[in-house]
């Protein structure tokens, strides 16, 4: 018989440029489903598949920090951050496997527009090796992936977040969410023309954004 997991850890990555209260809600909704004892906030340092962020590095841990100051079981996680040139999650995966040990659960959210890429992904094979993937099906993007990875992840398909809950790593999971309709291309575009961001972030987050004059004189880029 298994021994029972002694922790489980959310691994929520992405740019956070900036973070918003879509990314927010989404992290608190999942912690809860999964009733996880923590939810780490991965900024990524340069996402090989999108273009290069509106902030910088520091610009967006501080936001990420801020955004996560008062909740419960946030811990924000900079160790992307910390390196040059491109961040690969599944890098991220390894090591925290290691500091965790084997009686961690350890579960990495994405979305389903990212499932649908992730065979362009560095190493995407080895995901599974050290970490269950749990995909949030998005209204405006069903499902999809290329074939050798449905096949891949299809053949560790769990059942329930039940399931989910008890694994510690190699099992995958989709289900929906219901999301706020908020993008952080949408954020940077509103401050780019001179339009109010309230309540679309945390004040804290606006402030700062505002304090550094960021997204003022700049393309929007890609919607996350």
């Amino acid at each position: 018989m298994t021994a029972p997991l002694r922790k489980h850890c959310l691994v929520f990555g992405g740019t956070f440029d900036p973070i918003h209260h879509g990314h927010l809600r989404s992290a608190i909704e999942l912690r809860e489903l999964l009733q996880a004892d923590e939810l780490r906030l991965m900024p990524s340092h340069q996402p090989p598949l999108r273009g290069r962020p509106g902030g910088t590095a520091q610009q967006r841990l501080e936001m990420v920090q801020l955004a996560a100051a008062n909740e419960p079981g946030f811990v924000v996680d900079d160790r992307e951050l910390s390196r040059d040139g491109a961040s690969y999650t599944v890098d991220s995966l390894q090591e925290l496997r290691a500091e965790l040990g084997d009686g961690v659960g350890l579960t990495m959210v994405m979305g389903s527009d990212a499932y649908a890429k992730l065979h362009r992904w560095h190493r995407w094979q080895c995901l599974l090796d050290y970490a269950n993937v749990w995909v949030i099906e998005r209204a405006d993007h069903p499902l999809q992936a290329d074939g050798e990875v449905a096949a891949a992840m299809d053949a560790r398909r769990l059942a329930s977040v039940e399931q989910l809950r008890t694994r510690a790593a190699g099992g995958f999971f989709s289900s929906r969410l219901i999301q706020l309709p908020i993008s952080a291309t949408d954020i940077r575009a509103r401050v780019a023309a001179g339009r109010s961001i309230r309540y679309l972030l945390p004040d804290a987050v606006a402030e700062r954004i505002a304090h550094w004059g960021l997204y003022q004189n700049m393309q929007t880029g890609t919607q996350s």
